[in-house]
């Protein structure tokens, strides 16, 4: 970064979000002097840190090579701090970069979220982790060796694929999740239910619906409590979600909502010029309407991008959060989009559901494994408002296609209608489209076919 300290547009963060809105905003005007500013040397591809555990990739290869990357845009980078934001001057308070202070026109904050930890004994103990940054990862990789029993506390996506890894490599490995299933926050019971027995067909023990109480040992871990019952470990990893990181905004008077920074529909806070994108913002379901997050670097490119195009001059809008995720465990993937059943239930949406199964391409060709469908309806309109699937291939394309589907609002009848290709070595035979028979199987359960 140079000494003159005034910008154009200043970024704050350098995730999916930060780097994105960067990168776009200069794709769209290439006369904006833009500046970044983050905290870390490099920045990563995160969801792929589970797998360095048991080396199905090096750690090394998720750094991504942004550095060069910036220079060819032309984007001034600063590895260090911003202390505060004066939002009235348009002035931001820096530490460890070249200029104590500098000034922006237009300001995008995308701070992430941190890790959240249960404030319960024993979490200050050495052999405890937290797994959210790389340096999590790299400390959990160097303590492997030396561990036999791991107890990895968070059923969700990276919760589980730790678990996977840790099996994988030979440690002795138990699961504990509150809640009565596992990724009971992304898929319906039918299909938590699919994964746990996937999860313990594999050795991982799990223990469900009770937290963690406390860390037990006196100079390092030696175990857990759950439920009245001790668990003895070498390693216990965290990974139970994160929170919005909004500590710079509020203190620059930002609105905050319970679930972070509040912005329009634009990614405008409340303050003047100062945008907002990613695991920090707060905005709303696009089902229901109700406020929420999307925790996800699919959803923080999506707002960077309209982030940056509002801020050069153009008009976008985010429609709110659908929440499209995917996993893969032991081989098979599950996928979900929108509203399962209990939550639409829970939002007081009264649903329809069709099933269907079929298989990745047809019978007797290389590779013929199951697949399954959920797909959940609004009764009173017949729109689609969310969808899982489970198989061996193709999970993510699936779950983008019926993203896609919600946010045109399309309808049982629609799914029905829709066309499609068909080719033996890719797909089941053409009468057994995965989706239409899931959307035929709502028709008839409806009364309508």
């Amino acid at each position: 970064m140079s000494t003159s300290n005034h910008f154009d547009m200043m970024v704050i963060g350098a995730g999916p979000a930060g780097m994105s809105a960067a990168r776009f905003a200069r794709s769209r005007d290439k006369s904006l002097r833009i500046g970044m500013i983050r905290t870390q040397q490099h920045s990563i591809i995160p969801c792929s840190q589970p797998y360095s555990l048991d080396g199905t990739i090096d750690l090394d290869n998720i750094i991504k090579s942004d550095k060069a990357m910036l220079e060819d845009a032309n984007i001034e980078l600063c590895v260090g701090m911003v202390e505060a934001i004066d939002a009235d001057g348009h002035t931001l308070a820096l530490s460890d970069c070249d200029s104590d202070e500098a000034t922006y026109g237009r300001l995008l904050v995308a701070t992430g979220a941190r890790p959240i930890v249960p404030l319960i004994p024993g979490v200050e103990l050495p052999g405890v982790h937290v797994f959210h940054d790389m340096p999590d990862a790299r400390d959990v990789s160097a303590a492997m060796p030396d561990t036999r029993t791991a107890v990895v506390v968070g059923g969700g996506y990276i919760g589980l694929e730790v678990a996977m890894a840790l099996v994988g490599s030979g440690l002795n490995t138990h699961l504990i999740e509150m809640l009565p299933v596992c990724l009971g926050n992304v898929c319906s019971t039918r299909f938590a239910r699919m994964a746990l027995e996937q999860l313990q067909e594999h050795g991982i023990e799990t223990h469900l619906g009770h937290p963690i109480e406390e860390v037990i040992g006196d100079e390092r871990a030696e175990g857990v409590r759950v439920a009245g019952k001790t668990i003895e470990a070498e390693m216990v990893i965290f990974a139970v979600g994160v929170r919005a990181n909004t500590d710079l905004l509020e203190s620059a008077g930002a609105q905050i909502g319970c679930f972070g920074v509040v912005v329009d529909d634009r990614m405008a806070t409340t303050l003047p010029d100062v945008w907002a994108a990613g695991d920090c913002i707060q905005h709303r379901n696009f089902i229901t309407g109700a406020p929420g997050n999307g925790l996800l670097a699919t959803n923080a490119l999506t707002q960077a991008k309209t982030a940056a195009i509002n801020m050069t001059g153009g008009f976008r809008t985010f429609p709110g959060f659908i929440n499209s995720s995917a996993t893969r465990l032991f081989g098979t993937g599950y996928g979900s989009t929108g509203l399962n059943v209990e939550k639409a239930t829970a939002a007081g949406i009264k649903t329809v559901v069709g099933c269907a199964d079929a298989l990745t391409c047809e019978h007797g060709f290389p590779g013929a494994s199951p697949l399954t469908m959920e797909l959940v309806f609004d009764a009173a309109t017949t729109r689609l408002i969310g969808a899982e699937t489970v198989g061996a291939v193709g999970v993510p394309e699936r779950v983008d296609m019926l993203a896609l589907a919600i946010q045109h609002r399309l309808t049982m009848e629609d799914l029905a209608t829709m066309h499609y290709s068909s080719h033996p070595p890719q797909t089941d035979v053409p009468a057994k489209r995965l989706t239409i028979l899931a959307a035929e199987n709502a028709l008839r359960t409806a009364g309508l076919l």
